[in-house]
């Protein structure tokens, strides 16, 4: 539905054809539009891989990951997370919550955010700083889950609800093999920028993408560097840069 909104901008915009740019879930979005409709596309730029698969998701959002990297941190930034959506499991009478059980885990979730009630407040933010400290790497910018910033909430509100209805639906309610469908892009220039550090999108699947491109012929340029996830990352955004500038070639 929303590649087929993008299309519908385009047509609206009058553009015979455009350049898809996406990161991070933007990389799904953009994978699933230009495999939908590889001839309005001038090329592909895509930074973060999320394929929006199932061991995908169980990496960042599971607990046996963090338990196997015996990433004392991440474990206790996970377990943070998850005890508020166990709490209100067990005050629902509900069997109790597997904390590897990310489907349920986000349902429960899902439904705490959609309340709109005091507590769902407390889910919106535990939300949004688990996934923020994934992806900053600047000590400073680490956000406290115990301690709410009104001036951050909207945001966190934005990507709470926004992420739990996008994960579930992508995941597990109307899944979409994009793999597959790459072949579809075999005159469509593709650029992938991808963080060795990324822990928001695990570096292994770009390496899958990258090679199902290669595999079907697809003309494509893949940079893995040492960056994390975010575009604002220096080294980031000199291959973004540097893609937009060979894809500015590819035009002239």
């Amino acid at each position: 539905k929303m590649s087929h909104d993008f299309e519908l901008l385009r047509e609206a915009l009058g553009l015979e054809k455009w350049l898809v740019f996406g990161g991070s879930w933007g990389s799904t979005l953009s994978l699933d539009y230009s495999t939908r409709y590889p001839d309005r596309c001038l090329g592909v730029i895509l930074r973060g891989i999320y394929l929006n698969t199932l061991p995908e998701f169980d990496a960042v959002f599971s607990r046996a990951p963090y338990v196997k990297s015996k990433n004392r941190k991440r474990l206790r930034e996970f377990d943070t997370w998850f005890e508020l959506a166990a709490k209100d499991a067990k005050d629902a009478g509900e069997p109790p919550l597997d904390p590897n059980d990310d489907e349920r885990f986000f349902r429960v979730y899902e439904r705490m955010i959609e309340r709109c009630d005091e507590n769902s407040k407390s889910a919106i933010w535990h939300w949004h700083v688990f996934e923020n400290n994934l992806m900053e790497e600047d000590p400073k910018k680490l956000l406290d889950p115990n301690k709410i910033v009104d001036a951050v909430l909207p945001k966190a509100t934005s990507v709470a609800f926004f992420e739990s209805r996008l994960f579930l639906h992508g995941t597990f309610e109307d899944p979409v093999d994009l793999l597959d469908r790459v072949d579809r892009l075999k005159r469509t220039p593709t650029w992938v920028c991808q963080g060795h550090r990324d822990e928001v999108c695990p570096e292994e699947y770009a390496h899958k993408l990258v090679d199902a491109l290669q595999a079907a012929d697809v003309p494509t340029k893949p940079y893995f560097i040492d960056s994390g996830h975010e575009a604002t990352d220096p080294v980031m955004a000199k291959c973004l840069k540097n893609a937009l500038d060979d894809f500015a070639t590819t035009i002239q």
